[in-house]
């Protein structure tokens, strides 16, 4: 999906981005002599991030090097996790999890982005002109749906297109969605967050143009002993940076509920 660099207020998000990216600097530079001051001790720092399976993997271990370069002395230790009661976030130091806006006060998650779903497939499977009725569809398990986004019924119906058998099809879990999809099982449904480096870099591609908006999204969450470490504030630093670079300045919101996480 190509990310416009206007949006509906005329706001021009590449100036946005950059303005957001440069007002970080001074945030780093402060954390790196915070982790190298003299008198802090010498051993190594340690941070535990938890995070859901598909974003780890397709999202987070890509970037452990660039993170690595801004904080050379931080070991992470990453664990994967789908909800907060399975994974034991409370004991981590950042958790990320997938959830939804429900206009509920005082956000314990900062939300990182508004996603967008749309299909992709391998592109050795692409169907010819974009019809998929051509396609095999990739539904995800019912046991590892995320809350707010669209099954292939919901999602057809939202963008106004028609599927002869809109529920025919293999049901993967939701942490291998991608993967069936990567080795031209068929098409699945993604949100932009998880299959932008795939996309980018040729091993999925979107059979037709178009996505929907959908209401859950991956949020940060820093666990509350750990929130003023220099470390834990480098990692939240880090990821608002990352995410304004590609998506613009956060979004905002009353409140944050979390969701399941698959």
């Amino acid at each position: 999906m190509r990310v416009p660099e206007r949006d509906e207020r005329g706001i021009g998000l590449a100036d946005e981005r950059r303005r957001v990216r440069s007002g970080l600097e001074p945030a780093f530079d402060m954390i790196a002599g915070d982790l190298q001051q003299p008198g802090r001790d010498a051993r190594r720092s340690t941070l535990t991030v938890i995070a859901p399976p598909e974003f780890a993997k397709s999202w987070l271990m890509p970037r452990l090097c660039a993170f690595r370069r801004i904080a050379p002395d931080v070991d992470l230790v990453i664990a994967d996790g789908f909800t907060r009661e399975q994974s034991g976030a409370e004991a981590a130091d950042v958790s990320i999890e997938w959830g939804e806006f429900r206009g509920a006060e005082g956000a314990a998650v900062e939300k990182l982005a508004d996603e967008e779903l749309f299909p992709v497939c391998s592109p050795s499977v692409r169907p010819e002109d974009g019809d998929l009725n051509r396609a095999t569809l990739l539904h995800c398990h019912a046991s590892s749906r995320r809350s707010g986004v669209p099954d292939w019924r919901a999602f057809l119906a939202i963008v106004g297109l028609a599927v002869g058998a809109p529920d025919a099809g293999p049901r993967v879990s939701g942490t291998l969605i991608l993967d069936a999809a990567r080795a031209g099982c068929g098409v699945a449904l993604a949100v932009d967050t998880i299959a932008r480096d795939d996309l980018a870099a040729g091993r999925l591609v979107r059979p037709i143009p178009d996505s929907a908006r959908v209401s859950g999204g991956y949020g940060l969450r820093l666990g509350q002993a750990a929130a003023e470490r220099p470390e834990v504030q480098a990692f939240h630093a880090w990821m608002r940076g990352e995410f304004a670079a590609r998506y613009g300045p956060p979004p905002t919101a009353e409140g944050w509920a979390s969701g399941r996480v698959h």
